[in-house]
């Protein structure tokens, strides 16, 4: 996990709120301010590891959005992908992580890159995997690259 260590950095992190997908059908759209990788944690903020001790991964990526809860709301959404294959109950979609790739490449694009847009929407349930989980929800996103402005000295 990456720490800050830039003084102010650490003093004025205010942390980005996360994207809420409540409900089939919700949306979150912004231009893609940073993504990192970063290990994933339990409820109880415990890092994840696999079974051969090796950290389970996603991929945060923050986006700038136009929504704000209140006055001190600057719109920033952090979206939180993780992987997994998943056979839709209802709706359709797959997990967070292959509906970003997924997108990324429908755009013809090779990479996610910051400016881009990114509009995430929850598009579906999955079987669940285990009576007393909760059913993983399923995406579908569309990516939509910068058109990167061309130097004089590139011509």
């Amino acid at each position: 996990m990456s720490t800050a260590t830039d003084p102010n950095d650490f003093l004025f992190a205010g942390g980005s709120k996360s994207a809420k997908f409540e409900n089939v059908g919700d949306v979150v759209r912004g231009v893609i301010v940073s993504a990192e990788v970063k290990q994933a944690t339990d409820l109880e903020g415990t890092p994840k590891v696999w079974s051969d001790g090796s950290p389970v991964n996603q991929l945060v990526i923050t986006l700038q959005t136009d929504l704000h809860d209140d006055d001190d709301d600057d719109g920033t959404r952090r979206l939180y992908a993780k992987g997994g294959n998943y056979e839709a109950a209802t709706g359709k979609g797959t997990s967070m992580l292959v509906a970003v790739r997924e997108a990324i490449k429908k755009a013809g694009a090779t990479k996610l890159a910051e400016g881009a847009t990114l509009t995430v929407q929850h598009s579906g349930l999955g079987k669940k995997s285990k009576p007393a989980h909760n059913a993983p929800k399923l995406y579908t996103a569309k990516y939509e690259a910068t058109s990167a402005p061309v130097d004089i000295d590139d011509i």
